[in-house]
């Protein structure tokens, strides 16, 4: 019975590593969490549109919105969540907090989250808002940062303002320099002196990124690996306003 099962488990895991037949994709799209927002309001609203409560209805605003350019005033701000995200909003919490203060500052810039194993049509949604002269700002947590990596590191059709990475963990590093990308500022945990802590073993598990020659700022940080939000509004948040602003 145990090898039965062993066997199904590695079956299914090929099955998902490999994408045989969409199931990696089926999974995927299954497990989004679609309570949160994560494509921006205002411009759903302009469509007249209702909040997309799957990824059919996500792609449909998509399309909706290729069809009307004319609706981007505003430079694009993505969020790309870590893992459990999806359950425990690590990330995700900050966009409620951050649009309570855009508000205040009377700021504007188009938000959209997304988790770290689906990029659902931001490649899209960002060549069109750089062809409408667009800033492009993106800022991901542990796996989530691998994933904007693995997505932008090497697509110099998407020339990107500044990219966040909060305690990057991943196999797929970036190398070399990526001359589309504006500024890389990676904000990282010192393993060799964090305390073991639960999320913080679940890092190292991942292989955290640790310091990165390549990036163009580096800065060591004291909050434990889930404590996204107080790495953004400590490290990322002054800099971030700055360059909507102007």
């Amino acid at each position: 019975m145990l090898k039965f099962v062993v066997f199904v488990c590695v079956l299914f895991f090929i099955a998902y590593m490999t994408n045989v037949l969409g199931f990696a994709d089926m999974v995927r799209h299954k497990t989004i969490n679609f309570q949160y927002e994560r494509n921006d309001a205002k411009i759903i609203e302009k469509l007249h549109m209702q909040k997309p409560k799957n990824w059919q209805e996500e792609s449909q605003f998509i399309a909706a919105l290729l069809r009307h350019p004319e609706y981007i005033e505003n430079h694009a701000l993505l969020f790309v969540g870590g893992f459990c995200d999806g359950m425990r909003a690590y990330l995700y919490r900050v966009i409620p907090e951050l649009k309570k203060i855009f508000a205040e500052k009377n700021c504007a810039v188009d938000m959209y989250y997304r988790e770290h194993n689906e990029l659902h049509g931001i490649k899209e949604l960002f060549t069109l808002y750089h062809k409408q002269g667009k800033k492009i700002l993106i800022i991901g947590h542990s796996w989530g940062a691998c994933s904007v990596f693995k997505q932008f590191w090497q697509d110099e059709t998407i020339p990107v303002e500044l990219l966040i990475s909060l305690d990057p963990v991943g196999l797929i590093r970036p190398s070399g320099e990526a001359v589309h990308i504006k500024k890389w500022k990676n904000i990282y945990l010192d393993y060799a002196a964090a305390p073991w802590t639960l999320s913080n073993c679940i890092a190292r598990i991942g292989q955290p990124f640790g310091k990165r020659n390549n990036a163009a700022e580096n800065i060591v940080t004291q909050y434990n690996h889930q404590q996204a939000g107080q790495m953004f509004f400590a490290y990322a948040f002054d800099e971030l306003v700055e360059i909507i602003e102007h």
